[in-house]
């Protein structure tokens, strides 16, 4: 283990912005007084903007890529990536330069959004109308998220100065309006089947708390001197998280736990790679069955990445037969569909060719959105704007 730590602290970079936002959070966050949560605050719906969409592209243009981050050719073996529409946004009352930290739910996608003359904002696109519609107005802030889940779009949000708390903020889709879960140190929230998970700087360390939006119950999912970090909701019954010692030790392979909501069980999943990029907490993932996560091994000095998959019914780990996983950007997981590097067809048992010819170092952020076997994704060229895109992964009946 001592060797691959090592190995893994040549491989990645320097401490990012995420880290060091994490850890000036509670050093700055703890001289000041937490507040409750309260109760919702809600606010007035925003104005919503036009795009159109274009039709079918054919192809995708070829890019220059790193070599790492190279597709991996794969026969057609009955799942593929359909035709690939853009979505271009236009009119309404700001221009939106760019769309980061995308997630989708049906044909909703929320996205974080930087407008131009300044200032960010959260946005939702029916990607079946191109509808685009403003959830929090532009300000000059730190927004992380957003998540979308059936009717709620949760995001935590902070000024720019580190020593203020932060706010936990849903809006509702059906009823068009926003409301404050409550004030703390809260970071990267995740939302699925109205339960709304984060971590929080309490007491010295950072622990993963949660919300019932259908109970309005609060939980208290993991805490202690650790560092429990990136939650991803499952179902109602599983969160999995994050944990690991003191953040001088990053990068590192840290400890995967999935904790049993109704049970109080915590268990030891294996162990996941937490770079020190912006891909930092994406190497995981999950669904009401299983866990998805990114691990690593070295032979002779060369790492080498391993898909695996997790079965929560079963307790059993499986390493999938993947052509060269390499180092995903994005873990993602959803019915019988896994994507990484490549695509899986869990029921069929067969990877297939996502977005191939297109590589990941041209997706913003290195990320996809899956929901329904659609994928959404957007993609900049180096010093050229930025396009959003969508396709439907075509599985053979």
């Amino acid at each position: 283990m001592n060797r691959v730590l090592s190995s893994v602290r040549r491989w990645l970079g320097p401490l990012t912005l995420i880290t060091l936002a994490v850890v000036l959070a509670i050093i700055f966050g703890e001289r000041r007084e937490r507040a409750k949560l309260a109760s919702p605050t809600f606010q007035s719906p925003l104005p919503s903007l036009s795009p159109t969409i274009k039709s079918p592209l054919p192809t995708m243009p070829p890019v220059q890529t790193r070599p790492y981050s190279t597709p991996t050719p794969l026969p057609n073996q009955g799942v593929w990536v359909g035709p690939v529409s853009e979505v271009t946004l236009t009119g309404g009352d700001i221009t939106i330069e760019a769309l980061s930290s995308l997630d989708l739910d049906g044909d909703m996608l929320v996205s974080r959004a930087s407008v131009r003359g300044g200032g960010v904002s959260v946005v939702a696109v029916d990607l079946r109308t191109g509808q685009v519609q403003r959830l929090s107005p532009v300000a000059e802030r730190s927004i992380e998220g957003p998540r979308i889940s059936g009717q709620y779009v949760a995001w935590s949000e902070y000024p720019l100065q580190m020593d203020n708390v932060g706010e936990l903020h849903v809006f509702d889709l059906t009823r068009t309006r926003e409301f404050t879960v409550g004030q703390g140190l809260f970071h990267w929230p995740d939302l699925n089947d109205g339960l709304l998970v984060w971590q929080e700087g309490r007491g010295g360390g950072i622990g993963i708390y949660g919300y019932d939006l259908a109970t309005n119950r609060t939980l208290t999912i993991a805490q202690g001197p650790f560092l429990h970090s990136f939650p991803r909701v499952c179902s109602r019954q599983w969160v999995i998280y994050l944990k690991q010692g003191l953040p001088e030790h990053w990068p590192s392979i840290v400890d995967l736990y999935a904790y049993n909501l109704l049970t109080g069980e915590d268990i030891l999943i294996g162990q996941v790679l937490l770079p020190r990029n912006a891909s930092a907490g994406q190497q995981h993932a999950c669904d009401g069955r299983r866990i998805a996560w990114l691990g690593v091994r070295e032979t002779d000095a060369t790492l080498t990445f391993e898909q695996h998959l997790y079965d929560l019914a079963t307790r059993t780990d499986r390493i999938l037969d993947l052509p060269n996983p390499g180092a995903a950007h994005h873990v993602l997981i959803e019915d019988d569909l896994l994507i990484s590097m490549v695509g899986y067809d869990l029921q069929r048992d067969v990877p297939f060719n996502v977005l191939w010819g297109l590589p990941l170092d041209q997706i913003t952020g290195g990320q996809l959105a899956l929901s329904n076997n659609r994928l959404a994704w957007t993609t900049q060229p180096y010093g050229g704007s930025q396009h959003l895109y969508t396709a439907f992964i075509i599985p053979q009946p």
